[in-house]
């Protein structure tokens, strides 16, 4: 069977703590974009690792009844995440890293779009992404590949912003990357967004995503810029933020199967991401769903085939 979609990513325990208190969940892009892809109406895999002691954090994947290829890590990626009171700015600590994913990993699954979701920059080398690259398109979420940590104490260490050193290789191989502002802003010398993503994609990438958190994301193509508005969430009360910018991945990687109209694809998107945020930890929604959130919001989406 050759999938839509195989995410490849690690599994991670994650702790968030915002100000109306702590919690523990499973976490990653390999949850987060899955699970929003599954219901969204793709078919979808999942290539991860993590401790055996841990398997109950694929509980969700589970539920979704997507299939994974787990492979075997003496740790399990654990992240603490501490977001400031408006959930727009957060302090982020690592304690335990999974192994890195070898071409032997990811060599299990056939599917016409590998999403890569790296976490930390060890966990997946250059040469599995050039081994994707020869059996499809690759769509890559640089978040990882831009971070570096600092010892801290109690086992824990701090997660920083820094350079990527393989940038030029990677993209070479990627037809999609998204990237934070911040993260985008790490991987240029330029000020300007849209300088910073045509820089992106001179390196080999057809389309770049950069989001911004409450203000607009932006896409880029082939020298053509298109803004995609942020949607605040309709319900009051603090929101957790953690895996939006996962959600908003499956959002455009479902539309643009759909149409090649890249301000509607960062529009479906970008609502993807607010429902998430307005129902809760995971996107189970569907696409008629986004379509009533966009009405709503009275931002209607074209019909698509």
């Amino acid at each position: 069977m050759t999938f839509d979609v195989c995410v490849v990513g690690h599994i991670t325990k994650d702790i968030v703590k915002t100000t109306d208190g702590e919690i523990e969940m499973s976490g990653g892009t390999a949850c987060y974009t899955a699970v929003a892809l599954k219901n969204l109406g793709m078919s979808v895999a999942v290539i991860t690792k993590l401790h055996h002691q841990d398997t109950s954090l694929l509980s969700e994947l589970e539920k979704e009844q997507i299939p994974v290829f787990l492979g075997e890590s003496n740790l399990t990626t654990t992240f603490m995440n501490m977001y400031s009171s408006d959930t727009n700015t957060r302090e982020q600590w690592v304690k335990d890293v999974a192994m890195p994913f070898t071409v032997s990993d990811a060599s299990s699954f056939e599917a016409r779009i590998f999403h890569l979701g790296p976490l930390t920059k060890y966990d997946i080398p250059l040469e599995v992404i050039r081994f994707l690259a020869r059996r499809a398109r690759i769509s890559l979420d640089v978040q990882g590949f831009v971070r570096d940590v600092v010892a801290g104490s109690r086992g824990w260490s701090r997660v920083r912003h820094a350079a990527w050193k393989e940038k030029r290789a990677a993209l070479a191989f990627v037809s999609i990357v998204k990237a934070s502002e911040e993260e985008a802003r790490m991987l240029s010398h330029e000020q300007d967004i849209k300088k910073i993503a045509a820089e992106l994609s001179s390196y080999g990438p057809e389309e770049v995503i950069i989001t911004r958190g409450n203000n607009p994301s932006l896409v880029y193509s082939k020298g053509q810029s298109y803004w995609a508005p942020a949607y605040p969430p309709r319900n009051t009360g603090t929101v957790d933020p953690t895996g939006c910018g996962d959600t908003y991945m499956a959002g455009y990687l479902f539309y643009r199967e759909r149409t090649a109209k890249l301000d509607e694809v960062g529009k479906f998107a970008a609502m993807t991401a607010s429902l998430k945020l307005e129902r809760g930890r995971l996107f189970r929604g569907d696409e008629q769903d986004v379509r009533d959130f966009a009405n709503a919001v009275g931002q209607p989406l074209l019909s698509t085939a």
